[in-house]
């Protein structure tokens, strides 16, 4: 391994990026808004970022036209970029995650029956793919790939976060006027 290397550099970067971001969520943006609303939107925003990178990701690594421009060099390029692809997936998860809990912590009182859903959603899927990258055991990795990889579980969430932001922007103006 060099250390030079231009993956290394791509490590540090993504390193340095996630290190900011929490940071973005304590800026003020000269419009007042308070730190819980901007860690629901920086949950959102990773979230967002990491799923549709490896969802494209696999969509293009499985498409047949690239096996004929490309030949099989491009097949083995992309093969080599997985791993990559995948830690930026976990990485970019994690931190999603912890603002997400964060968000919910801070707004515990207006706790409702979709807020409860969504995290326990986001920790299912966050505990699966825990268990999926650092278990070695076949049997509960055969498990573990089985919820997390399910679609159902992907669009529950989809529509658990859409249902969120909705409620809350509707009560959030409500509120507004009374």
């Amino acid at each position: 391994m060099t250390v030079f290397s231009t993956n290394y550099y791509f490590k540090i970067s993504i390193l340095m990026m996630l290190t900011f971001v929490p940071t973005l969520a304590y800026a003020d943006d000269g419009r007042g808004s308070d730190v819980a609303a901007t860690l629901g939107w920086l949950a959102i925003g990773c979230g967002m970022a990491a799923n549709l990178s490896l969802v494209i990701f696999k969509m293009i690594k499985k498409m047949p036209v690239m096996k004929l421009v490309g030949g099989s060099s491009t097949s083995q390029n992309l093969t080599s970029m997985y791993q990559p692809v995948l830690n930026f997936h976990i990485m970019l998860n994690a931190v999603g995650f912890f603002a997400g809990m964060s968000h919910g912590f801070m707004l515990i009182r207006g706790l409702d029956y979709i807020s409860i859903s969504l995290a326990i959603v986001m920790t299912v899927s966050m505990i699966s793919g825990i268990i999926l990258k650092f278990t070695s055991g076949k049997n509960l990795k055969f498990f573990s790939r089985l919820v997390h990889g399910q679609a159902v579980l992907a669009a529950m969430l989809a529509t658990l976060v859409v249902l969120h932001v909705i409620t809350r922007w509707h009560h959030g103006i409500i509120m507004h006027f009374i």
